[in-house]
Formats: C-alpha cells, structure tokens, sequence
C-alpha cells in the first residue's frame, strides 16, 4: 500500500474526549499511515501512535491574548504544513478546526474537521456568537466534516448552513477489551465503605452542560426512597464549590460523593449499579458507552445530541421523550424533568428484572462502538 502522511491537530493529548478519540484512532490506523501529532500545548495523558510537534501555545488565557495566540498558531502551523506535506490534516476542537481551515487552500483538499458537540447549545454566549460566524463562512471550505453524532449533523445543516454532502458520521471508538480488563481492580480503601451500598454514578466535568445540580435534586428523591443509595460523580470543573453547597443545603454530605477525575473510572463503572446522563446537550455521549462495556443499565436524559442514537437507534433522531422511555438499551427521560429522572432511578434500583434486562443489553450494545467496528469507518483515509 502506498505510504499516507496525515496530521492530528489537537490542543492537548490530556484528559478529555476527543484527545481519547484522538489516541484510540492513531492506534488503530494501519502502520503505513504516518502519523504527526500536532499539539497546542506539550500535555499528554493518552498513549499515541507516531511523531509529535508542539506549536507552544498557551490555553487558558484570556479572551483578546487567546485571539493573538490563534493568529501566531496559523503561522506556525502553516510552517509544520510546508514541511510535511501531508495528505490529509485532521483536527480536533474548535479553535483546531478554524487553524486547520485557514491553513489550507480549498484546491489541497487536506482539511478533515472533527465536530464532537451540539453547536447550536455551544455557540451561546458572546465568544459563542463569535464562533458561530466562523463555522458558517469557514466549514464549507473544508474537504470533509467527521461528526459524532447523526443529530449533530443536522443541526450544522439546518442551523449554520454547512453543507449536507461535506460530512461523514463516524461514532467514538471505544476499546471494549481493555475496559474490560481494567474495570475489575480493586477499589482504594477510603472508597470501598461507599461501593457497600447500591451507587449511582455519574461522569463528566463539573460544568453547566453536564447539569449534575439537576442530577444531585432527583437524587434527593431517590433518598427518601431508598435509604442506602448513595451518588458518587467522577468529574473536575469551576462548578464544584457550587455543588457541594448544594450538597450541604440538602443534607446530603454523607450520601453524595465528588470524587473529582479519576485515572480509571472503570473500576468505579463496573462496582455501580447504574450509570445517569444528565447533560444538557452533548455531542455522542461516549460516556454512556463506557458504562454499557463496564455492564451498567443506562439511564440518560434525552437530551441532543446523541444518547438518543445509542439507546434508541431505531427511533426518529427528531424525537425527544415526554414521559420516561423504555428504549431498546436504555432508559430515556424527558431533558430537564428532575421528577422523571428520580423516578427512572428509583425503578431501575428497585426493579431487578428490568435492571437485569437492561444490563444485557449494554453489553450488546457496547460492542457495536468497539474500535474493531468503527476504525473501518476510517478507510476513506486510504487503506
């Protein structure tokens, strides 16, 4: 086969979605694919495949310096470019997208952008707005568009103007063996008095978009319920003063757990007895899968985008649920209803056969993300 030369740009190689997808993907491409990591900043948690570039950029700065940075890391970039020549230049968030973009001609045909979130949720705010200008005059320039989800498609389409034909859906690779094998150490000690009781578990940053206030008042409800339950979410972010406030003003300090990010939540995944989305929005929801491979029910609100596609794949993705939903490998509650969202909780801890059920069909599930499956999606790449 003849030789591929292609180029990840991504801000970091750190904790995060993407930068896992990132990983999972140069893993798992063919070795006569050449492959250059191209990273803003030197941060590396995930284990890669091929060489690596830093553009020595700062991150978390603010608004005006984060404008002169971007214009610096197109100059740079362009020079990595020059002298690599590849075929192709994948990116990965939004401000890679925009430099991937800008750092091409259109007749190259080398930019490949990776949306991995609900743009039309993102694109909020004043830096949001600013955001939504670039997608809808930059993206059609790109030769191709990798999305997450099928939801998330068609709002780029409907919403900013992108054009249908420049996108391919390609789902978050997940390598079901290795979770599994992970998944059955041990518990630190000062954790294992919790995992005693049935847990609810959540993951994800401790954000607006991953809602856990919402997630932490239905649990209240859950309480008076079940006595023993216990909350335990995985996750860093500004919010956790926020939420432990609220903790404290439900006198729930002694059933709730923060127990920030954590190196291998499968351990955790795999001794819970459900796993709860409470986002907002997301882009796939790559955690719901996680928890299928750790054999968890799911519960998730219906939220876009996402979590639709992988409970209920055979239902119309423009539904959205209005009582809770017993899809075919999960369970669906309407967004923002703390009230549905107890209730599902409580029939999943107290119904054994449908919890049983439901855990069977993670299982199942899971399997159709492994990266055996999803790296064929790759090929367009040239093998």
């Amino acid at each position: 086969m003849q030789n591929k030369k292609i180029i990840f740009l991504i801000p970091t190689l750190n904790i995060g979605g993407g930068e896992r997808v990132a990983s999972e993907v140069s893993l798992n491409l063919p070795n006569y694919i050449k492959i250059t990591f191209v990273l803003f900043k030197n941060e590396i948690f995930y284990p890669y495949k091929g060489n690596l570039i830093c553009l020595n950029l700062p991150i978390s700065i603010n608004f005006l310096l984060r404008i002169y940075y971007f214009f610096i890391g197109i100059f740079r970039f362009k020079k990595i470019v020059k002298k690599e020549k590849p075929d192709y230049i994948i990116s990965f968030s939004k401000q890679a997208d925009i430099i991937n973009v800008l750092s091409n001609k259109k007749s190259d045909k080398k930019a490949i952008l990776r949306v991995d979130n609900f743009m039309s949720e993102v694109c909020k705010g004043f830096e949001g707005r600013i955001y939504k200008i670039f997608i809808r005059f930059l993206f059609n320039k790109s030769f191709q568009i990798i999305s997450v989800s099928q939801a998330a498609v068609d709002d780029l389409v409907k919403n900013f103007g992108i054009k249908k034909e420049k996108f391919k859906v390609i789902y978050n690779p997940l390598n079901v063996k290795k979770i599994q094998q992970i998944m059955i150490e041990p518990l630190e000690d000062k954790y294992k008095e919790i995992f005693e009781n049935p847990v609810v578990i959540n993951i994800g940053r401790l954000a607006r978009q991953k809602s856990q206030k919402r997630l932490i008042k239905a649990f209240k409800d859950v309480k008076n319920e079940i006595k023993n339950v216990k909350l335990v979410i995985l996750g860093q972010g500004c919010l956790e003063q926020e939420l432990r406030q609220l903790i404290k003003d439900l006198n729930l300090e002694k059933d709730v757990y923060l127990l920030t990010w954590q190196e291998n939540p499968f351990k955790f995944l795999a001794k819970s007895k459900v796993f709860v989305l409470s986002s907002l929005y997301e882009g796939f929801g790559n955690v719901i899968v996680e928890a299928m491979a750790c054999s968890l029910p799911i519960i998730s609100m219906d939220c876009k985008a996402g979590p639709r596609e992988i409970l209920a794949p055979d239902t119309d993705i423009n539904d959205q649920a209005e009582d809770i939903e017993y899809a075919e490998y999960g369970i669906l509650t309407p967004p923002l209803n703390e009230q549905k969202l107890s209730q599902a909780m409580i029939e999943i801890l107290t119904n054994k056969e449908l919890s049983d059920s439901l855990i069977e069909k993670s299982k199942q599930r899971a399997n159709d993300f492994d990266t055996k499956k999803i790296i064929k999606d790759w090929d367009f790449l040239g093998y």
